[in-house]
């Protein structure tokens, strides 16, 4: 049976709710065709148009609010959008780096899952602002007001699952990842983007800091103590208006080897994922209560608390995504090797969550 088409779609690009009406072929060509009548006009639920400068056939397409190129079959299947925020300093750009390079690298065919950039720019992006620092360079992340930020990565991320009956169905992730301080914005544009990123979302995942968190045995942050909890709260009251938030909200803290020390042996925060394609409740409720009594234990009932309170559906995490501390000039330990933590489980989970990953058995 085929997919009903939709009467609107949430441009991964600018957030905005767009109608066919606002989508558009592009030319393979590239700019010499760009204000072709045809393509402009070409009904898009067609599946392909050729350009009537060149003659060429195109099955690309465009959001015409942001000429953002929209991925392919996003319109058939647009999947659910997942974003990403938290404050300056939580490892929002290693953390895009690291889980990136696990999808193609590692996660991908442990999951028996396909990741596809939406275009040539988050392959450029991907690669100049990310890979070549981490794996090329052995050297943290730059922060991110030393590289242009304004241009979300997005990618497609499919997984083919076997229901009951042998009917096979694919389930898909749209990950977007646009920088998303919450604290500040640079300007009024920029702070409508941030909020339509948020609002179009289907699941949220926020990386907290543990250094940010004045309870936690680890050296303070650089910042302002409790900037995590604010902006915490501060996507939350975006999400839920003032009431619940109803998407899934994977909370996580980033740089869990600065609480490894501090953990006695016997603490779910140093086991390793089960490895193979399947969701493990039983690790994943025994993490989510560890770090519920840790979080006591630290004296943050405020942020637990929130969350409680504001959201439907959420989990705590603790990830590690290089491993260890980095050098105080960026270059990475171990070595010079990325050796992450447990950066996929938030993905585990909201892929388990929409139904793309079967629960474990015993």
């Amino acid at each position: 049976m085929r997919t009903p088409w939709r009467r609107t779609w949430v441009c991964p690009h600018c957030f905005r709710s767009i109608s066919r009406a606002r989508i558009a072929y592009v030319c393979p060509s590239g700019a010499a065709c760009a204000d072709d009548r045809h393509l402009a006009s070409a009904d898009p639920r067609a599946g392909a148009a050729v350009c009537g400068t060149c003659g060429r056939t195109t099955t690309r397409l465009r959001c015409t609010a942001c000429a953002g190129r929209l991925p392919e079959g996003y319109l058939r299947t647009p999947g659910k959008l997942v974003a990403l925020a938290g404050p300056v300093g939580s490892g929002k750009s290693t953390y895009v780096g690291v889980l990136v390079h696990e999808l193609l690298h590692r996660l991908g065919a442990e999951l028996d899952a396909a990741l596809l950039p939406c275009d040539d720019d988050t392959m450029a992006d991907y690669r100049e602002q990310y890979e070549q620092h981490l794996y090329d360079g052995q050297r943290t992340v730059p922060k991110t007001a030393e590289h242009d930020a304004g241009r979300p990565l997005v990618y497609r991320l499919s997984r083919t699952r076997r229901g009951r009956l042998g009917r096979a169905r694919e389930h898909v992730l749209t990950l977007v990842f646009l920088d998303t301080a919450g604290e500040h914005f640079a300007s009024r544009a920029r702070m409508e983007t941030q909020l339509r990123y948020l609002l179009a979302a289907d699941a949220v995942v926020v990386l907290v800091d543990p250094q940010d968190l004045p309870g936690a045995p680890v050296e303070a942050g650089a910042g302002v103590p409790g900037r995590s909890g604010e902006v915490l709260a501060r996507v939350l009251g975006h999400l839920g208006g003032g009431g619940k938030v109803t998407v899934p909200v994977a909370v996580a803290l980033t740089k869990a080897d600065l609480l490894w020390p501090h953990l006695p042996d016997s603490s779910p925060l140093h086991r390793t994922r089960r490895p193979g394609p399947v969701f493990d409740a039983d690790d994943r409720a025994a993490v989510h209560a560890e770090l519920r009594a840790l979080l006591r234990r630290w004296q943050e009932q405020q942020l637990d608390a929130r969350l409680q309170r504001f959201c439907a559906d959420h989990q705590l995490f603790a990830l590690s995504t290089l491993g260890t501390a980095p050098a105080r000039d960026g270059g990475l330990g171990l070595g010079g090797v990325v050796r992450p933590h447990r950066v996929e489980d938030p993905l585990m989970w909201l892929l388990h969550r929409f139904g793309a990953l079967d629960r474990a058995r015993g």
